[in-house]
């Protein structure tokens, strides 16, 4: 299994987890700590993942927050290049505030912890109506293999 199928295949096991403000472990996350919390399963993104899970506070609605993490830690690439284990960020409120995994391209499946639908958890889902991803990012780790 590549490190990729491996990233998205842990990050299902998250799904029902409930959704909780600023939580990054498996008794409650929110978008941000949900990538946290798989990433530090993982093995990789040991820097956001450290910083981020000591604390157990992730603040991805601090306006500017959630882009300027996801530019120091990982690749910016062109969303219609999106792999299994890419990221997509949505922009909410006129900033970026939302981050899910991508874990199929067809249709286009991603797992995020969602807070818009109860109940709030993490969840599989088709994109939501009106969702649009701003961004799409790459782990570099994902493409060691």
């Amino acid at each position: 299994m590549t490190r990729r199928e491996e990233f998205v295949r842990v990050a299902l096991t998250w799904v029902g987890v409930p959704w909780r403000n600023t939580g990054c472990r498996r008794d409650g996350v929110n978008c941000l700590g949900l990538l946290v919390g798989v990433a530090k399963e993982c093995g990789f993104l040991t820097d956001i993942a450290g910083k981020e899970a000591e604390a157990n506070f992730v603040r991805p609605h601090v306006k500017g927050f959630m882009l300027n993490r996801a530019k120091e830690d990982l690749d910016a690439i062109d969303r219609r290049d999106v792999l299994p284990g890419d990221l997509l960020l949505f922009r909410f409120n006129d900033y970026p505030a939302h981050i899910a995994i991508v874990t199929r391209l067809k249709p286009l499946m991603i797992v995020h912890s969602d807070s818009s639908e109860k109940p709030k958890m993490v969840r599989c889902s088709t994109m939501p109506n009106g969702w649009i991803p701003t961004m799409a990012f790459r782990i570099r780790e994902l493409d060691d293999d």
